[in-house]
């Protein structure tokens, strides 16, 4: 019978259960494969679904979180608060971007004219 670990030693088979990404020595840490490698979600998609959508949206600072396979919208033209919003297609952020923005007028009216 193996003599149990002592509490400030790993057991060797639960280091190798650690998720891939982490932290090397000296290194930075790399994110996780893309679960949907290989689709049309390609970079090039996603940086032309960005462009499109900050066209569109002008008030809005639009990113791809690629740890989280999401496109967020950030708002900050409401002193009071920040909308911040997270969407896993530019047409769901849209419709979320389009709510939000009917909220944002219905408390500042004039938030138009300081853009």
């Amino acid at each position: 019978m193996p003599a149990p670990m002592p509490p400030d030693r790993e057991d060797p088979a639960e280091k190798s259960q650690r998720p891939r990404h982490r932290r090397s020595r000296g290194g930075s840490a790399q994110p996780p494969p893309r679960q949907d490698a290989g689709t049309p979600d390609s970079s090039a998609t996603i940086d032309r679904n960005l462009n499109a959508l900050q066209a569109q949206w002008p008030g809005w600072v639009i990113t791809w979180g690629a740890w989280r396979q999401a496109y967020t919208a950030f708002e900050c033209r409401d002193p009071l608060r920040c909308t911040v919003l997270e969407a896993g297609s530019p047409d769901q952020l849209q419709a979320a971007m389009a709510k939000a923005e009917l909220e944002l007028k219905a408390r500042w009216p004039r938030s138009d004219e300081h853009l």
